[in-house]
């Protein structure tokens, strides 16, 4: 089965979300959105949403979570997936998966692995 990803500009779009309700999704899953999603949105999925954050949480939540981590000698952080509410990077932690820094790796390098 095909899993549907979804674009939105603006997670608020009528478009969209007609079109989300439309597929009738147990579960959505989101990454790199960058903004609070609206109760509409969240609203749509019989289980809720879940986020997958690169960083750990709470400790690196918001903006630039892995850029920071770096600047500030973190050897060690996580990816964290996490239950979305409407409020950024807040919601009750599902699963953390640690991974380790690279000597010399820089953010991007770290995002794109």
């Amino acid at each position: 089965e095909v899993i549907p990803v979804m674009t939105p500009v603006k997670a608020s779009e009528e478009g969209f979300l007609e079109a989300l309700r439309g597929l009738e999704p147990d579960v959505c899953v989101t990454a790199a959105y960058g903004n609070i999603l609206p109760g509409a949105f969240l609203a749509i999925p019989r289980g809720g949403t879940l986020n997958i954050h690169p960083s750990r949480l709470p400790e690196w939540r918001g903006a630039a979570p892995v850029p920071r981590a770096i600047e500030a000698g973190v050897r060690v952080s996580a990816v964290t997936v996490a239950e979305t509410v409407r409020k950024l990077d807040a919601g009750p932690v599902v699963d953390v998966v640690e991974y380790e820094f690279g000597e010399d790796e820089d953010a991007m390098e770290a995002l794109e692995r």
